[in-house]
């Protein structure tokens, strides 16, 4: 049972306390446009145009994937920080569930990290991309539940380790190869046939793809793979980080 009460105001706390946190905020604004310049500076001489794109217009939509994962993903680490502080033990003593906890959390990071999407998407100003806006409320629903899907993943890892440097360790782990084997910085139609396959399946690559699609109408696949995939992934990390979540608790 999930109490609606119970999430909002979990979502509420979490939402503040990310958007107070001013140096944060601003490192995550600053993160796309660092990638975004340097790159299409230093490798677009080099770059073979794919479907007519640009290396800018080809690796934006991947530069707004980029900003909701480490946005998303890095949320969980609230997590640690209450089980340390004893704030965690205080919502555990209250009348609620641990789901509602937890879809509290996950729901937070997925608002989060769709405002700050939406944030690198108007650094597309300052390209000469021709943005399809007519799609952008799409564009703010993927964004959504990619961000979902992703805040559940922290949850599970926040769930698993026991300390900051532990999550920062195995997050960065993680994060770093689900990003560039996914197709947001470089084709992956030029990798060899095992690492195409590998590639293939990585949850980020759909999500890219999608994005991709949405915002300057090129898919690998289609607008229906993509989000059937990404809302099948959803629902079965935020399943599986309610389980991770109890087994823990469980153990205090």
């Amino acid at each position: 049972m999930i109490e609606g009460f119970a999430v909002r105001a979990i979502w509420l706390r979490e939402f503040k306390r990310y958007f107070r946190d001013v140096p944060r905020v601003a490192a995550s604004v600053a993160r796309p446009v660092v990638w975004l310049f340097i790159l299409g500076i230093g490798i677009s001489p080099n770059f073979t145009p794919v479907a007519g794109l640009s290396y800018i217009e080809y690796i934006f939509p991947g530069m707004v994937v980029m900003t909701i994962l480490f946005t998303s993903t890095v949320s969980a680490i609230s997590i640690i920080w209450d089980r340390d502080f004893g704030l965690l033990k205080e919502m555990l003593s209250a009348p609620i569930t641990r789901s509602s906890i937890v879809i509290g959390k996950v729901l937070a990071g997925a608002t989060i990290c769709t405002a700050q999407g939406f944030i690198a998407i108007l650094l597309v100003f300052l390209t000469k991309i021709q943005l399809l806006w007519y799609n952008i409320a799409w564009i703010m629903i993927v964004s959504f539940i990619v961000g979902f899907m992703l805040a559940g993943l922290g949850v599970i890892i926040a769930s698993l380790v026991k300390t900051y440097e532990g999550f920062s360790t195995v997050m960065n782990f993680l994060i770093m190869p689900m990003f560039l084997a996914s197709g947001a910085v470089f084709p992956l139609a030029n990798l060899p046939r095992w690492a195409y396959i590998v590639a293939r399946a990585n949850p980020i690559a759909y999500a890219v793809d999608l994005f991709r699609g949405l915002m300057l109408q090129h898919y690998e696949f289609t607008f229906l793979i993509d989000m059937t995939v990404l809302l099948t992934l959803t629902v079965i990390t935020t399943a599986w980080a309610v389980h991770r979540f109890r087994r823990m608790t469980a153990k205090w």
